[in-house]
């Protein structure tokens, strides 16, 4: 037998390389940023089940673990994914106006009114007109979705909001985004309150009511102080909200992990969002019900007046749209017809 001197060595390096190749990727816990109670239902109901996914799809390779309590002020959520303070962050695009145009589109009033709907349209709309642009440039982006549609809540000594002329100088809790300026388009008058603390002000009169979806009356025990809501048909106003990694921790993934997350993420995950708000809607609707709530519709008069005085709205983000490059007639008709179609559908 004729001695090789560099056998062994190839042998023994072959057997590394195999063993490297056979020695599974370490786990990768990934911390996510939590500004909610423990239980919102947008925590038990959407990012929990979705981080659930995620160790699924990677065989238990990247595991999620949300903070005890927030890092940050809710409008900083997008700069703690920037800056790597947290690994994943959610919020709501309107918390920081100026920053993020595009997404307002599912925040004007007569798009939409059912969670699931307006989050999948937002998510094919921007993906696949708005991704370019470069919002989100500065992280991963995950997913997008919206809330269901907000209902005009009033107290009792408010009375119900009826008609356009009910709704002049009426003092409304608002959140951020497209909301406060169709508040104000509508006569009324803007009260900035942490969403924790609507009961408080209600109760205190330091507002006459409240404008959020009905999954809000449940989630912030709103019992008591509201005594009448009204509906908008077509869709009054939504939130647009995010989710998003750190771009740094993301590269760091393998790709077969990535491609994993990617594949219960984006739509998936807006089907999630949106299938998990307009149950939580249909919840607290019940339980509006069962607590004597008058629930009423606007009428035709109404919705019209709404229309017209929000309409301004919607043109100023359809010119926003085309300066940034973006055809925004043809993106808000591409929205419709995707909310439309899936509410048709259901």
């Amino acid at each position: 037998m004729t001695y090789q001197p560099f056998a062994w060595a190839r042998f023994l390096g072959g057997a590394v390389l195999a063993t490297g190749l056979a020695t599974p990727a370490m786990a990768e816990t990934l911390l996510m940023n939590n500004w909610l109670p423990p239980t919102h239902s947008l925590v038990t109901q959407v990012f929990e089940p979705w981080a659930e996914e995620v160790a699924r799809a990677t065989d238990g390779d990247v595991t999620i673990r949300m903070t005890d309590s927030s890092l940050g002020a809710p409008p900083r959520q997008f700069d703690l994914a920037v800056d790597g303070i947290a690994d994943l962050t959610f919020g709501v695009t309107g918390y920081t106006p100026g920053r993020f145009h595009l997404p307002a589109i599912a925040e004007l009033p007569q798009v939409g009114s059912q969670g699931e709907a307006l989050s999948v349209a937002l998510w094919q709309v921007y993906t696949e007109m708005f991704e370019d642009v470069g919002e989100f440039r500065d992280v991963k982006l995950l997913g997008m979705f919206t809330n269901g549609t907000g209902v005009i809540m009033s107290t009792d000594s408010t009375g119900p909001i009826a008609s356009i002329d009910d709704y002049q100088g009426r003092k409304f809790r608002v959140g951020g985004g497209v909301v406060q300026d169709i508040n104000l388009a509508l006569g009324g008058v803007n009260v900035a309150a942490p969403a924790g603390e609507v009961y408080e002000i209600l109760e205190q009169g330091v507002a006459d009511g409240v404008l959020l979806p009905t999954d809000a009356y449940k989630s912030f025990s709103l019992t008591g102080v509201i005594d009448n809501a009204t509906t908008v048909p077509g869709g009054f106003y939504t939130s647009a909200w995010f989710l998003v990694m750190n771009r740094d921790k993301w590269d760091r993934l393998s790709e077969q992990n990535q491609q994993a997350i990617l594949s219960v993420s984006g739509e998936a995950f807006a089907r999630l969002a949106g299938r998990a708000q307009d149950e939580g809607d249909q919840a607290g609707l019940a339980q509006m019900n069962e607590d004597g709530v008058e629930i009423i519709e606007a009428s035709p008069a109404f919705v019209s007046a709404i229309q017209e005085r929000v309409a301004p709205i919607e043109q100023e983000w359809i010119q926003t749209a085309d300066e940034l490059g973006v055809d925004g007639a043809e993106a808000l008709a591409k929205f419709r017809a995707i909310t439309g179609s899936i509410e048709g559908a259901q």
